[in-house]
């Protein structure tokens, strides 16, 4: 697991996750689950931070929250030590409970909250042991499932004061009986698909969102004014090597067995699935280096052109493990040829 993004800000909105230490289960008992969820509430409503949804597995946790102040580590930090002295009080341990500091991703907040709510809420019905099970029995699980907020949002428990579900309901419908309905077979929905890949095609260095507010970020917050990026504030993308525009085209090259440049950087002579598969790469590993606009510009495209091409190859890939295995065969090249900046 990446190392966790240190940008911190007023209205924030994050998806935060721990593990317990090498994967041991964290909540042996319903008090244990009880301890976590009081611990919440009141460091919550301490630091004024905003809980959207969550969900307690038995080794792990996930929370949907935003922060409206930029104190993220700190709430996060004085949270779960003051669970884990009380829980090690409790069965007379000592030591980490969980492995090491969180993760946690900076969330486009509006057009992403949906997706992530979803997936937080499925956590209970997507693991290897529930996975095999036919549609109607993992239905039934989710339903059942007590240490998560979907029950609240669904309106099969009682909404918690500090809850705030109406930032993913309010888009789906009118009635709050509409868009419980409406809510609820959204998330069923996701039984039928990869979730975690629905996030992660959309997710960079620990920023899920659109290009446009990746860029804002490393701008606005990562970035000092001689241009570097402040590996004070984000250790994991200072520290990444940067990938030429030119070693991202000679990987795809090489894998088409292409020796015309024009074939990918001129849409009127160009191998199609070279050409797709340049731009989504050259926008995955060029960031370093090279604005979106850069690199629109160097495939003779507009800004919109660009999103959209990738955009498109994104979704496809979604569908066809060939392509997707390609793909991967083109990042494995480019990994091996990358050169440092």
């Amino acid at each position: 697991m990446s190392r966790s993004l240190r940008v911190e800000f007023s209205g924030a909105v994050y998806h935060v996750i721990n593990r317990g230490n090498r994967r041991d289960c964290v909540f042996s008992s319903d008090a244990d689950y009880m301890l976590f969820m009081e611990k919440l509430v009141r460091f919550s409503e301490l630091f004024e931070v905003v809980i959207y949804a969550y969900c307690l597995m038995p080794n792990h946790f996930h929370l949907h929250l935003k922060t409206r102040h930029a104190n993220l580590s700190r709430f996060m930090q004085s949270f779960l030590t003051s669970f884990t002295l009380s829980l090690n009080k409790k069965y007379g341990k000592s030591g980490h409970l969980f492995q090491g500091r969180f993760n946690s991703q900076l969330v486009d907040g509006e057009l992403y909250k949906n997706k992530l709510s979803r997936y937080i809420h499925l956590n209970p019905v997507k693991t290897k042991a529930v996975a095999s099970k036919g549609l109607l029995e993992r239905k039934r699980l989710l339903k059942d499932y007590r240490w998560s907020s979907y029950l609240s949002y669904i309106g099969l428990k009682e909404k918690p004061k500090w809850l705030d579900r109406q930032y993913v309901l309010k888009s789906w419908g009118a009635s709050l009986e509409e868009q419980m309905k409406n809510y609820r077979s959204y998330v069923e929905q996701g039984l039928l698909s990869d979730n975690r890949e629905e996030l992660s095609q959309d997710s960079l260095h620990n920023i899920i969102g659109r290009d446009s507010f990746r860029e804002m970020v490393i701008r606005k917050y990562l970035t000092l004014k001689n241009g570097r990026l402040d590996a004070r504030e984000q250790p994991e993308l200072a520290k990444l090597k940067g990938v030429t525009f030119e070693t991202v085209l000679d990987a795809v090259m090489s894998y088409y067995r292409i020796d015309n440049i024009d074939r990918i950087l001129v849409r009127k002579q160009c191998d199609h699935a070279a050409r797709r598969g340049a731009i989504l790469l050259a926008s995955e590993y060029c960031r370093r280096q090279l604005t979106l606009s850069q690199i629109a510009t160097r495939f003779n495209l507009k800004i919109s052109g660009l999103n959209t091409a990738k955009d498109k190859l994104s979704t496809k890939v979604l569908k066809d493990k060939a392509l997707k295995r390609e793909l991967q065969n083109i990042r494995n090249s480019i990994e091996k040829r990358k050169t440092k900046v």
